[in-house]
């Protein structure tokens, strides 16, 4: 008797459209059986191939036990070629961990194509790896979040060294702990999306040592925070790997320099670029070449702009560009900042830093035509859009601006079907940036 599940799979990932089985008799001797795949209409019966397979019940909680299978890491849907006269290619069909796959020419005799595919048997061991797997991933993220919610919910040791930046970065961190939810852990917008999911409990790990720590320490090395969480030789490198993108994580969370909190020894200074009038409690910039403000001046500054226009652009080639052209920036009272790719905690706080503490009546976001750049796009919009008084633009690949985030990222997902370009590649002149301030 066949289950409906196994005729299911079938379905699923080795029938094409049209095609049904035709069933015949199994053979006892070695439980294989040998079944027609067909089309069939009022007018004709076509045989297109024949699948092989086991009826052999399988276990219940049994393993593989053979590391060649693991190793041809088989999915639904992919086709492996193997030796048909190999005892363990035949050992394998036997028992039900794969099954065979032959396609006929239209003459129904001639072979097209011969190969293996997952096996029932092998498809229900993997759902049950994955569902073992997931349930691990929703325990592991629930015991991380109580003990982190647990962690900044202590007393600290030495209450008089806890700074007001300390406390906010902190509360920051209880906010989107008590946000998070493991049903949406792998699509939640507090992460990159580009991290899948074991770099977003890496980095809940991550966030649990650096609290940890912070709580109990003024000051403290990069190589303190793997070390005292971890325990174990070669703790102090477990989180080196993702150094950079973690403390920029972090940053984001917190909304509060990873110096502000204790983590003094990695020297990090995230430095931000940009050209135009600007000043703040400590500093003063006037139009002409490029600056760079840093995330710890950023930090502890007040920025305001005169300019009533804000250029953000990713790449360094168009503000160095733009800054270049004389008296462009002047006359058109511009304010240029390069976010240099996706957008990190001290572009973000230095844009809604300007947007607060000044009377910006537009923003021209300018990135990439590819699909990093449509992020970046929408990263930024994320971050500019709640400022209602605003009017934002994008720049298009044809040197034309619009003005709803809804049609550009449509326009811009059915451009990259068959283009990708570089801003470099239509940066075009003081004509255009003029013309895109005025539409």
């Amino acid at each position: 008797m066949i289950e409906e599940s196994f005729h299911n799979y079938i379905k699923d990932f080795l029938l094409k459209s049209g095609e049904e089985l035709e069933w015949g008799q199994p053979n006892y001797d070695n439980f294989l059986l040998e079944v027609k795949i067909i089309k069939r209409s009022e007018r004709t019966y076509r045989i297109l191939g024949i699948l092989t397979f086991s009826i052999q019940h399988d276990k219940k909680g049994e393993t593989t036990n053979h590391p060649k299978l693991d190793d041809l890491k088989f999915t639904p849907r992919k086709k492996v070629n193997l030796n048909d006269d190999d005892r363990q290619t035949f050992r394998w069909l036997e028992e039900g961990w794969i099954l065979k796959e032959v396609r006929f020419e239209k003459d129904e005799k001639t072979v097209r194509s011969s190969h293996y595919r997952m096996g029932f048997r092998l498809y229900k061991y993997e759902q049950v790896k994955i569902k073992q797997k997931m349930d691990q991933t929703r325990h592991e993220f629930l015991q991380l979040k109580n003990d982190i919610l647990a962690t900044l919910s202590t007393q600290v040791v030495h209450p008089g060294e806890f700074s007001y930046k300390k406390e906010l970065g902190l509360q920051n961190i209880a906010k989107i702990m008590n946000q998070l939810n493991q049903n949406e852990l792998s699509s939640s917008d507090f992460f990159p999306h580009k991290w899948h999911l074991g770099s977003r409990l890496r980095y809940l790990h991550f966030v649990h040592a650096f609290s940890q720590l912070c709580l109990h320490k003024k000051e403290f090395d990069w190589k303190e925070i793997g070390a005292a969480y971890y325990r174990k030789i070669g703790g102090s490198k477990e989180f080196d790997s993702y150094k950079s993108e973690f403390i920029d994580q972090l940053e984001e969370w917190t909304n509060v320099p990873a110096i502000e909190l204790g983590l003094t020894s990695l020297g990090q200074i995230t430095p931000v670029f940009f050209a135009g009038q600007l000043s703040g409690k400590y500093a003063a910039y006037e139009w002409g070449p490029v600056h760079a403000l840093t995330n710890l001046s950023i930090a502890n500054e007040m920025y305001q702009t005169k300019a009533k226009t804000l250029w953000l652009v990713e790449n360094r080639a168009i503000l160095t560009r733009m800054s270049a052209t004389e008296h462009f920036l002047k006359e058109t009272n511009s304010l240029i900042i390069c976010v240099d790719g996706h957008l990190r905690s001290a572009h973000k706080n230095a844009i809604v830093q300007i947007l607060d503490n000044s009377d910006i009546e537009q923003v021209l976001i300018w990135c990439d035509y590819d699909w990093d750049g449509l992020q970046i796009s929408k990263e930024i919009h994320a971050t500019v859009f709640k400022h209602n008084d605003l009017t934002i633009k994008f720049i298009l690949p044809e040197q034309q601006v619009i003005c709803d985030w809804y049609q550009f990222e449509q326009y811009l997902m059915n451009f990259l079907e068959n283009n990708k370009m570089e801003q470099e590649q239509m940066m075009g002149g003081v004509d255009h940036w003029k013309q895109w301030i005025q539409d």
